[in-house]
């Protein structure tokens, strides 16, 4: 199917779906007028910021900005590649979708059919290669390899496919597939790596005898292999995942399969690369409570750090697994599913976590070196404050004494006397309570904002001050917003079309949540607008008395400027 036919498809499945039907079936909607409001589902939130429109049939979060149409929502929600989200609602509508003309992108296409290649070239090796033996020291049989989709390469597999399926070479070299002229993963295991939608973007290859190369290389990245979005294994677990309501993260290939086998089917792992919060974004699609398992080294605990630190800022609710093994997929061949289970029951807080990892950093014996643990522990504690986790605070403060052998009392007062100056710029909730912190002057004072804060939070005003006359704004996002209300449109649309910086405001507005006197905030906008219309009449009088010779009329037009000069007086101050 050609893309304008699709979409052509797209608005026809849309025009029989209700938007409010469709989104009420993942969530609980609420009336509000026209509209319905609820609680975003794709970020933390207690007070309804998302709102569905249905005279467009599109919806917004004033909160995080989502917005889109129910093929967007689905997409989104169910975390579908868009081709899947508009067969499922094309199946809700009873709408036949044929997509056997739709075309995957060449580099896809290839990387399908190579992968095609290096399956059957596994399979068909005998169980005494060193691949095969390889595998078995993993446990991992015949059946797993299929199921995960291994493959092996000898070499040769790349020039086959591209002599079978004529996509062009350059496409290979630029995919990564061919270095000097030869297979990048030439000797090496297979394992297919699917976007977070079942795409085939990329491969990693497994070297399997010890030599000098390293153990693991990845297909080059590229529009299509992003290691920062890309969660191993997530495209096949995202649903149990959701199911469970909570996610295992771990490090390596083999730690997320090895789990998986061993019956922890909520599983993850990051490709080699610290979590980022790309994938923060898409795990939070399917819960926010995490348990990280990284390697029990030093550098899996540099990992878990980072990782606390991203997951709790992004909203997530995080624990830390603590074995007694270097990995997940060591810890699987030493103990049965039940000792892994209570393992992780008993997942540390991620506050217990911090207050015992970074003690062994420090000699605690030591009274300076208790003195600057402490410092540490106090931004974490700052982290704990701005976030508004009151109840961890005081676990954290006793976790703390506990550790350094203090008084309870002498500890809270001591990091709360050390977290006092700090600023920590990543803690996104302490910076928007801080912009609030001065709103109301910003809108008071700024023409745009004052009349989009009185239209958004009391549409009782809405009436008063939609009478304005836009040409006599300057060029900016009010008038931008005005224009767009005489046009009929609905605040959905008006986002939909408007420019970034208008719809950037709206949405600040959207998200102070108190009340300011809005009689103020009118009478200061009305003597706004009449500031604006006497200086209109003043330049429109001065242009006048240029263009005229009679003594008489410009006598008059002189008394006009200088009574509209009293009056624009008597208004004082600045627009």
């Amino acid at each position: 199917m050609a893309y304008e036919d699709l979409k052509l498809k797209a608005e026809e499945i849309k025009n029989i779906l209700k938007i409010e039907d469709i989104i009420s079936s993942y969530i609980s909607i609420k009336r509000a007028g026209k509209n319905y409001t609820a609680l975003c589902p794709f970020h933390a939130e207690d007070t309804p910021s998302f709102y569905i429109f249905p005279e467009t049939q599109t919806y917004h979060c004033f909160g995080c900005g989502a917005h889109g149409d129910a093929i967007t929502f689905i997409k989104e929600y169910e975390n579908k590649s868009f081709m899947d989200a508009l067969k499922k609602c094309a199946d809700m509508a009873g709408v036949n979708l044929d997509l056997k003309s739709h075309k995957k992108p060449k580099e896809i296409e290839l990387n399908e059919s190579l992968n095609k290649f290096y399956i059957d070239r596994l399979l068909n090796l005998p169980s005494y290669h060193k691949v095969w033996e390889f595998l078995k020291n993993r446990n991992i049989n015949k059946d797993t390899a299929e199921e995960f989709e291994f493959g092996y390469s000898t070499g040769e597999e790349i020039e086959k496919v591209l002599e079978d399926t004529l996509i062009e070479k350059e496409i290979a070299v630029n995919s990564g597939l061919i270095k000097n002229d030869r297979d990048f993963f030439n000797g090496r295991l297979i394992i297919p790596i699917r976007d977070n939608n079942s795409s085939l973007v990329g491969f990693a290859g497994r070297l399997i005898e010890n030599v000098n190369s390293p153990k693991y290389i990845n297909s080059q990245e590229n529009k299509y292999f992003k290691k920062s979005k890309i969660l191993y294994m997530y495209h096949k677990t995202k649903s149990i995942i959701q199911k469970n309501d909570f996610a295992i993260i771990t490090e390596g290939y083999f730690d997320a399969i090895s789990m998986y086998k061993m019956g922890f089917k909520n599983i993850v792992a990051v490709l080699g690369s610290n979590l980022t919060k790309d994938h923060a974004f898409e795990l939070f699609k399917s819960t926010n409570k995490i348990i990280t398992m990284f390697d029990m080294d030093k550098a899996g605990e540099k990992a878990t750090i980072s990782s606390i630190d991203l997951l709790f800022e992004k909203g997530f609710q995080v624990a830390v697994a603590n074995y007694d093994a270097k990995d997940p997929d060591e810890l699987t061949k030493k103990h049965d599913k039940k000792y892994i289970a209570e393992i992780l029951k008993k997942s540390y807080k991620f506050h217990e976590y911090i207050v015992d990892v970074k003690a062994k950093d420090y000699d605690l014996k030591n009274e300076f070196a208790v003195e600057e643990y402490l410092k540490e522990m106090a931004i974490w504690y700052k982290k704990i404050q701005q976030s508004n986790r009151f109840e961890i605070m005081e676990v954290f403060s006793e976790k703390i004494s506990e550790k350094i052998d203090r008084e309870k009392d002498f500890v809270k007062k001591v990091l709360i006397e050390l977290s006092k100056n700090l600023k920590i710029n990543n803690i996104k909730i302490n910076e928007s309570k801080q912009k609030t912190q001065i709103t109301e002057k910003e809108i008071r004072y700024d023409l745009g904002k004052s009349f989009i804060y009185l239209w958004l939070k009391f549409p009782e005003y809405r009436k008063k001050i939609e009478s304005v006359q836009e040409d006599i704004l300057p060029e900016n996002p009010l008038r931008e917003f005005i224009t767009s209300l005489k046009e009929g449109k609905e605040l959905s649309q008006i986002i939909e079309d408007s420019s970034e910086e208008l719809s950037q405001i709206i949405s600040e507005i959207w998200k102070v949540d108190y009340i300011f006197e809005p009689e103020r905030i009118y009478s200061k906008l009305m003597k706004s607008i009449d500031r604006i219309n006497i200086l209109k009449k003043i330049e429109s009088l001065k242009d006048e008395l240029k263009n005229t010779e009679e003594p008489y009329i410009r006598a008059n037009i002189t008394k006009d400027i200088i009574k509209l000069y009293s009056k624009l007086k008597k208004h004082g101050g600045n627009i």
